[in-house]
Parts: structure tokens; sequence; C-alpha cells
């Protein structure tokens, strides 16, 4: 047995023993259950990584499978083993113009999200320290921030932080991540001016519920201000002494811009424009603490190998074996057969084992953090390009290595007989929590038809709007919960107090991003539907003042002015989706930039169109009762006024009323 044995064998004992020592009394979190005959079975004696050679053929040929289907210019992959880095490895360049190499070793990569899981770390030192409670309410911690006590007696405490479950809802277009410095806010102000609305209660003491998980970067950043207030340094100065400087990260960094040493030695992020992926401007993270780390690929690798050695790797100790083993706990279980959240961590539960995960991105860069805890096996790898096939590209390159070297035999699974008289109850369509409420831009999820769950012949279910245009079909193997045909994914559904289907679960493998079953009033096809018809009739309302121009000069002064009300309501009406429209192009094509003027100049259309609305609404009677113009003319007036309501309505579900902007 070599060193590295020794020292993962006496951390895995260590871990044993600490595990009865809990840091701090865990809520209720119900443990996760495989199903017999439908989980897969982990074929032990063919688990474990070959030899180094071996290791790196392979994960060049499926670096190269997932660089070609993601266009992308430079990546790179680290695999720790036994306390070690077993593999560490650059792929096409860093620099594509300069032909600088990707090296996973000197290249720093934006790593997105997975930067969180450092700001985690440092949060669970001072739950060690005994100088935060897990369970306490945020608000004791955070000033000059505080949380509105929305829901009386229901405090977002650090457990929800960690869990995503505080019941925040998210934002990010326009100013989550910029383009330069010049927009940037101290984080205090960020978190000031961008504090989101409390959507809905925070989890409780039950942590078995995990219906109303929401991705939060704002609460992580909200970790991060804590971090500060309570240790009484900066974020930064904090994270640089206690994570990076006992890890040997040195190649590391969430300041911005980069200090100018590693600056020199940032990847090029990159993004097809006009048939060509162009290298891009460093991106500004608004929240830092949520996303701002830049770093090598071996200096997260030395980070993961801390943590799949209980705290500790060969150059220091940031965390005690106890707290590393409550941090890897699961401590929020949204349904016992699919995957649930320890302290930071996500869980994805792959070929039967548990990995513990988090993924980055960035609009340029690409990155996935996962560690096999029991084996002591880590997988680390990113990309420095944007990528619509992101979603899939990833979690084909997770599988293929843990089909290689830990491998399963997969049950099949045939569907129930009886489930035809159930499949009507999960059929619809469902938007994911997480998403604007409150503001402007809540307005883009009308843009996008969200997840469809039908039923098919075979008795099964489809699930397509997830990770692009993949269309996938689950079999039902326990009440509420389908496991995939063709591997070992699993989705679970939950119901309400009425005992009706209200959320899909684990859709997209991750525990904080449910997805809630779509009411006919919130439908994107409705309100598509109607901005469709209402632009039709706007069209027709600004016509007729055209063609009827010179009959009018006869007519009765009302009916004149109604036709040129319905032309004005016409005017307003196409003028406001004509700039939304474009702004939505303009944001599409410089997502880091701030919302165009454009806008602002649709929200003041909506507004104008308002009054004129109501003219018509009130005009409607009168035209037939005074018989102005044919019926077929009033039978189109009429229908203008309907859809100019239902425009109204759609403007004001879709937070399109006023300006409500981030």
């Amino acid at each position: 047995m070599n060193d590295a044995m020794i020292r993962r064998a006496v951390a895995t004992a260590s871990l044993l023993v600490a595990s009865a020592v809990p840091v701090n009394a865990p809520a209720s979190a119900t443990a996760y259950q495989t199903i017999d005959g439908v989980s897969p079975v982990p074929l032990v004696d063919q688990a474990g990584l070959g030899s180094r050679e071996e290791l790196e053929a392979f994960m060049d040929g499926v670096m190269a499978a997932q660089m070609k289907a993601q266009a992308a210019v430079g990546g790179t992959v680290v695999v720790v083993k036994d306390g070690e880095i077993y593999l560490a490895k650059g792929y096409g360049h860093a620099d594509r113009d300069q032909q600088i190499p990707f090296d996973a070793a000197t290249t720093l990569l934006r790593t997105g999200s997975v930067a969180k899981l450092l700001t985690w770390t440092a949060l669970m030192q001072l739950v060690e320290q005994g100088k935060v409670d897990l369970d306490a309410d945020v608000n004791a911690y955070i000033s000059p921030v505080q949380v509105p006590d929305t829901f009386p007696g229901q405090p977002i405490t650090l457990r929800n932080l960690f869990t995503h479950s505080g019941g925040l809802e998210d934002g990010a277009i326009g100013f989550l991540i910029l383009d330069g410095p010049e927009r940037l806010l101290e984080p205090v102000d960020a978190l000031q001016r961008h504090q989101p609305a409390r959507v809905r209660p925070p989890a409780g003491g039950d942590f078995s519920n995990g219906d109303m998980a929401s991705y939060s970067n704002w609460g992580t950043e909200l970790a991060g201000l804590i971090i500060s207030n309570v240790s009484g340094m900066p974020f930064n100065d904090y994270i640089e002494q206690h994570i990076f400087e006992p890890l040997g990260m040195r190649s590391s960094s969430f300041r911005q811009p980069l200090p100018a040493p590693l600056a020199a030695n940032v990847s090029k992020g990159y993004k097809k424009q006009g048939g060509r992926m162009q290298p891009q401007p460093f991106e500004y993270v608004m929240v830092p603490a949520a996303g701002s780390l830049s770093a090598t690929a071996t200096d997260i690798a030395r980070f993961m190998l801390a943590h799949a050695q209980g705290g500790a790797n060969d150059n220091g100790r940031v965390l005690s074996e106890s707290a590393t083993q409550r941090m890897h706990t699961r401590a929020l279980s949204p349904n016992p057969h699919v995957n649930g959240a320890a302290l930071g961590f996500y869980e994805n539960y792959v070929n039967g084992r548990r990995l513990l995960v988090h993924a980055g991105n960035t609009t340029q860069f690409r990155t996935e953090f996962n560690l096999l805890v029991d084996e002591g096996v880590g997988v680390f790898f990113g990309i420095n390009t944007a990528s619509t096939q992101q979603f899939s590209s990833r979690r084909n390159l997770l599988h293929a290595f843990m089909d290689r070297y830990y491998p399963s035999d997969l049950p099949s699974v045939e569907p129930p007989d009886d489930f035809d008289q159930r499949a009507a109850d999960y059929v619809g369509n469902y938007r994911f929590n997480r998403h604007a409420y409150s503001t402007v831009e809540k307005a883009f999820v009308m843009l996008s038809n969200g997840i469809s769950v039908s039923a098919t012949n075979a008795g099964t279910l489809k699930v397509s709007g997830v990770g692009g245009p993949m269309t996938t079909e689950w079999v039902e193997v326990a009440p509420d919960t389908f496991r995939r045909m063709d591997d070992d994914a699993m989705i679970a559904f939950s119901r309400d107090d009425n005992g009706e289907v209200a959320y899909l679960l684990n859709v997209g493998y991750l525990p904080s991003m449910q997805a809630y079953k779509v009411p006919t009033a919130q439908s994107s096809q409705l309100h598509q539907l109607i901005m469709g018809a209402a632009a039709l009739w706007f069209f027709f309302a600004l016509l007729g003042v055209v063609r009827h121009w010179r009959a009018d000069r006869s007519a009765p002064a009302l009916a004149r002015t109604a036709r040129w009300t319905a032309g004005a309501l016409g005017a307003f009406g196409l003028a406001f989706m004509l700039l939304f429209g474009l702004s939505v192009v303009t944001l599409t094509n410089n997502p880091l930039g701030p919302y165009p003027p454009t806008m602002r100049l649709a929200l003041w259309a909506a507004l104008f169109s308002i009054p004129l609305v109501v003219l018509v609404v009130l005009f409607t009677p009168l035209a037939w009762k005074q018989g102005w113009w044919g019926w077929f003319r009033r039978l189109s007036y009429t229908t203008l006024a309907v859809l100019s309501v239902a425009f109204v309505w759609s403007l004001h579900t879709w937070n399109l009323i006023g300006f409500k902007l981030p």
C-alpha cells in the first residue's frame, strides 16, 4: 500500500468515526433509496481506473468527441485518485489567434458556478468554528442588507442558502455578467440593487420536500457577505488566506479584474459570431462569491482532493473531517429516489454510485466538478466556448467516464399494465421554479414553451424541452417516480394537498431546479397566441384608418374618433411588439450588456396603449347601438376590443406594464 492509499484509508476511517459527531445537528432529510430491479447494480469487480497512460488515451478520445460536438476552441480535464492528480491535460487553444495551447497547469479558465463550492466551504469553516448557525435567520449576519419578512415566522436560514431552498426568485439578464468593470457594483451595493423577491416560503424543519427549491446566485452572494461580516475580512482576502493558501492554489482568484500575473494566463472565451468562433472580452460577474473565480484545472484538482480526503490535501487543511462529512451529507431530499442536495454540493447518481457535483456556466465557459467521495476519485472538465450542446455534452462526457471505469448492470424496465389509467395525471407543461417573478425579465419566460410531458401509446411518458431539442422516454417504476428507458436517470412528480400533480422533480438532474405544472392562465402558448392575434388586429386597425380615411370624413364624429382610437391603439401595440422584439434580439446578441433603450421605449408604448384600450372597449357597444359601419367591421372592432383587453392582461401577467427593470 503506497502513502496515498494509506492517507485515503486513514481519512475514510476518520470520517466513519466523525460522522457520529456532526458539526451541527442536521434538519430532517429523507435518505436516498434505490429500487430493486430498477436501480443499476455497480459491477464492483470491474471498477477502478487503469494506468495513467490508458486513462489519458481514453480521455483524449472522449474530449475530442465532446469538443467537436461543442465546437470548442479549448478545454481541459483533470482526474484525481488516491490523493494525487492522476491526469491533468489541456486540449486545443487558450488563445487561438496567438496559437497559445490550453494547459491544465498554467491556463486559467472562468469556472462559473463551480466557484460556489469554495464559497460554501469558506462558510462551512465559520459553521465549524461556531461563529454562524446553519439554522439561524440570515438577517443576524448580513447587515446592512436585510431579507424582508415576507412569510412571517419563516426566515431564510443558512441551510436554505446552502441548499437553494430559500424561496427566492432569480434574475440575470442585463446585470449578472458584464462585459466591463464600469457597471460593476460593490458586493453590498449589488445585493441591495438587485435584491430578489421572496416568492415562496423557504424549506423549514423538514428538508425532505424539495418542490420549491430554486437555484439562487443572489443567495450565494449573500453567503459571501456573511463570510465577510463574520470574519471581519473582505471576501477576497478571506478566500485567499483560508482556502487558496492552505490548499496551495496559487493560480486562482475571485478578483475582477485579475491580478496582472494571473491575467496574463487566463484563457480567452469564445462565442460564435459571423459563422466563426470569436474571442470575447473578459466577463465581470456582479455577484463574485457566486461565480467570479478564475483558476487552473490543477488548482481545482487541489480543492477537489481536499474534499476527497476529509478536508485536506498534501499542502494543508481547510475543514475538519467531521465538517467535511457534514457538508457531504444529503441535506435536501426532493424524493428518496432522485438526486438530492448536500450543503453546497448537489448529488448525481450514475451507475449506482453517488457523486457530489457542481456545474458552472458563464456566457463563454462551461465547467463541471464531479467527485466520487467513496472512491476517492474526481473529474473536472471545462471548455472556453459557448455551446448550445453544453448540457448533453457534459452529461455524455461524465457518463462515458463512468461507463468505462465504474460500470453497472442496468435492469430493463417495462411499463406497468395499468399506467394508461394514470398517465393523464402527469401530462402537461412545466416550468422551472428558477425565473424572475417581479421584474420585466419574467417576460422572457413567455418566449419559451418550457418542459412538455406527454403520454405515449406504449405506456410511457415523453419529456422534452430540457437540455436542448432532446426528447426522452420514461417508465413508471414507483408511485409518481420514473426512470429513463435507456439509462439510470430518475425523475419524480409530487402532488399538492388536493392530490393533483403539481411539480416535476429532478428533470434537469438537479435538486435545485424543480419545475411546477403551468396553469393554463400562465401558459406560454396561450400568451403567444394572444400576442400574435392582437398583432394581427392591431395591423388591421391601423390599416383601417388609412383605407377609410376619406369615407370617415362624412361619418359621425364619435364613429370617426372610434376608428382613429383603434388606429392609434394599433400603432402603439405594434410599436410595443417591435421594440420588445428588438430588445430581445439585442440582449440575445449581447447578453453582457444592459437593457437597451428599446426596452424602455417598449414599456412606454405599452403604457400609452392602456387608455386607448379603455376607449376601444367603451366605443364597442356604441358602434353596435349606433349602427356604425357594416356588421363585419363592427364584428372586427369587437374582436379588436376583446384582443386588446387580452393584450393588456398579458402585459400585466409578464410585468410589462410599468418600468420593472432590474
